[in-house]
């Protein structure tokens, strides 16, 4: 069973959220908790500087054996959002009990869901990108060949320049162990949001999540997924509300210095 939970959590205390230590701390007991299999520590990146004010804060996630953990905050907009993909069961209902009490939110405000991400289906939930924060690709692809590390780190470079997101890291791409690994997963975080991959080395299907910021041309998905193999199920489904902020003038200077390895990169 591969099962996917989303935890959109609003009116949450923005000082736990810009704690770097306490994010780290909550997400290393969140997979404890739901004994889930971890094949890296946590990985943290603040984000200060970005076009949109209102959307600084900080991602984080944890790489799983066969799936991820993704906490990404926002303390000016006080909500932050969580991601558990995983091959395997999970007590999801434990999970939204442990992020209530480690990061407390407003329940009234807040969504959640859970998936079975084994149901091969093609669904376009609804999508406003004037009022949704952005929207989230929920895909699977049958491949024709075996991905290597390479093929990941590029397909994810390339992926995120076609859609017109902000990387905020490179590519992150491990296998779920040393001597004969059962997946190969990666992930890159992109303006608080996240685009990662999990190819099975036995069923020969990769399971993909694009979760943007912003809205982009989610129609072309098996053109984008084209060069891993074919897409086999694709859902579209909104993630929280979009506020509007305008950045400083005093922050652009730090932005562009915040961003200049991307240059560097691109040359």
């Amino acid at each position: 069973m591969k099962k996917h939970s989303v935890f959109d959590c609003y009116g949450a205390n923005k000082l736990i959220l810009d704690d770097i230590k306490y994010i780290n701390d909550t997400l290393t007991k969140l997979c404890y908790q739901l004994k889930l299999t971890p094949i890296c520590p946590p990985q943290l990146v603040p984000y200060y500087y970005g076009k949109v004010k209102a959307d600084i804060g900080v991602s984080a996630f944890v790489l799983l054996e066969g799936g991820h953990v993704t906490i990404h905050t926002f303390p000016i907009r006080e909500c932050y959002f969580v991601d558990i993909l995983y091959d395997g069961d999970f007590d999801h209902q434990k999970a939204y009990n442990f992020l209530l009490e480690e990061l407390p939110f407003n329940e009234e405000k807040s969504f959640h869901n859970t998936k079975n991400r084994d149901k091969m289906i093609f669904n376009e939930l609804p999508y406003d990108p004037n009022v949704d924060f952005g929207p989230h690709i929920m895909s699977e692809i049958i491949c024709d060949k075996i991905p290597n590390m390479e093929t990941f780190f590029d397909f994810l470079e390339r992926v995120v320049s076609e859609i017109h997101m902000d990387p905020i890291t490179r590519p992150l791409v491990l296998k779920s162990r040393m001597k004969n690994p059962r997946y190969l997963s990666s992930i890159i975080v992109i303006a608080q949001s996240h685009i990662a991959l999990h190819y099975n080395y036995k069923t020969k299907h990769i399971y993909a999540d694009i979760f943007s910021c912003a809205p982009f041309d989610y129609s072309k998905m098996q053109n984008i997924y084209q060069p891993l193999g074919k897409l086999v199920s694709n859902e579209l489904t909104a993630r929280g509300s979009k506020h509007i902020y305008k950045i400083p003038q005093n922050a652009k200077e730090n932005l562009k210095a915040n961003m200049k390895w991307q240059k560097v990169i691109n040359r």
